[in-house]
């Protein structure tokens, strides 16, 4: 095994680490249906997971935030109750974290709500291999950015570039350049779809091209 690159990998979650898009989906579409708004095609509402999914909803149908307090409270009683275990991990992710653990720091940043996200790390495995989880409060007051910087604080690592952040979307790689760290985007989630997307930092097409750029 090769020395790892770096000393502290922050990694999100949907679209990076699991495939949650079919409950994500699921739990939209229906929430959308008992809300009588216009359907619209699977691949755009997946195309919107990664940042929270309600936000691209409502302003694709022009509403304002009064809706968007609705959808929300509607979208989550359906996705924590009925479709939150409606997710998969990606093949090779569990071998990953459990050898880059052994010498580096392991974050978790995700926009994903922090009661999701534990239960979903504690049923798949994978909370075994994270130091720190870093995800939206119940407010949503915190970005990104936020998380990130919550996850390089708890690692103790002062020298940013000795930090990497991996994701799978421009969000991800806008709060990676914002807080100092390089950037791995991951094209086979939900928004980085090629390595020309990947404007910041360098593009992996697969788990395995995510492992060798991080030397694992």
């Amino acid at each position: 095994m090769s020395m790892p690159r770096y000393d502290a990998v922050i990694f999100d979650l949907d679209g990076t680490l699991i495939d949650s898009s079919e409950g994500i989906a699921n739990a939209a579409e229906e929430a959308m249906r008992e809300l009588e708004y216009p359907e619209m095609p699977r691949d755009e509402l997946i195309s919107y997971i990664g940042p929270p999914i309600g936000n691209s909803i409502i302003s694709r149908n022009g509403f304002d935030e009064n809706e968007l307090k609705r959808f929300n409270s509607v979208f989550r009683e359906l996705y924590k109750n009925k479709y939150l275990m409606e997710a998969r991990i990606y093949p090779g992710i569990p071998g990953l974290l459990r050898d880059l653990r052994r010498s580096a720091f392991i974050g978790i940043a995700t926009n994903k709500r922090i009661d999701y996200t534990e239960i979903l790390l504690k049923s798949m495995g994978l909370s075994q291999f994270c130091d720190e989880i870093q995800a939206l409060d119940m407010d949503g007051k915190l970005k990104k950015g936020d998380l990130i910087e919550n996850c390089i604080k708890a690692s103790g690592i002062e020298e940013r570039k000795r930090i990497v952040t991996v994701g799978d979307t421009k969000m991800d790689e806008s709060a990676a350049k914002e807080c100092g760290t390089d950037f791995i985007g991951v094209t086979y989630g939900f928004g980085l779809k090629n390595e020309k997307d990947v404007t910041y930092g360098c593009a992996a097409d697969s788990v395995q091209s995510l492992r060798d750029m991080l030397s694992i």
